[in-house]
């Protein structure tokens, strides 16, 4: 019998993975991620119900998995583009916009991402808050440049960081919550950056 190279079992796996991954957001999509099973996700991958278990304790560790594996990459896209712009406020600006687009339009991750991630269990959360964490990191060092430039304004403990955060968060809320979320997608931005400014801005004060 010939000799399985370990190589090939691998590729297997990753290919196995993939098509879970595929599975999961096209399902969730579709049918939205409480109505779907760990069967139907196998089901759609092509494998066995017990062979899900190989690779992901639940459906929420596929979750979690999927975010770990996805987000990086979108996150430092972002924070990529941001990077172009002239000055902090710009960046900013660029980055809290990039932020509001990838929440309140894209279908799969980011509507899972805010509508889902408070069900879910506290260790998976906590993993998904890892996979978020060099963005967190992004906007707080560009509030805190914006402080030490004298262009925003400095506020106590992490008010200043929470405050970007939860605006953005708010923005994208009510853009989920309209018919056609991209249609609205600048008229929401003018007003999340009215927010933002109007309360960070030092001219403003």
């Amino acid at each position: 019998m010939p000799r399985i190279r370990a190589d090939r079992i691998e590729e297997h796996k990753r290919l196995v993975r993939k098509g879970l991954y595929e599975a999961a957001q096209q399902l969730f999509l579709t049918y939205g991620y409480e109505a779907v099973s760990q069967a139907d996700l196998a089901a759609s991958a092509g494998i066995a119900r017990t062979t899900f278990y190989e690779y992901f304790s639940s459906k929420e560790d596929l979750l979690a998995s999927l975010v770990e594996e996805e987000l990086p990459a979108v996150f430092a896209d972002m924070v990529e583009a941001s990077h172009a712009r002239e000055n902090v406020v710009e960046r900013l600006s660029e980055l809290a916009r990039r932020m509001l687009e990838f929440v309140g339009t894209d279908h799969v991750l980011g509507l899972l991402l805010h509508r889902e991630v408070p069900k879910l269990p506290s260790d998976v959360q906590l993993r998904i808050a890892a996979a978020h964490s060099d963005l967190g990191g992004e906007f707080e060092r560009l509030y805190s440049a914006g402080v030490e430039q004298g262009v925003l304004k400095e506020l106590p403990g992490r008010l200043g960081t929470t405050f970007i955060h939860d605006v953005i968060m708010a923005a994208a809320k009510a853009l989920i919550a309209m018919p056609e979320p991209k249609e609205h997608l600048d008229a929401m931005t003018g007003a999340m950056f009215d927010l933002l400014f109007g309360g960070l801005s030092v001219a403003d004060s």
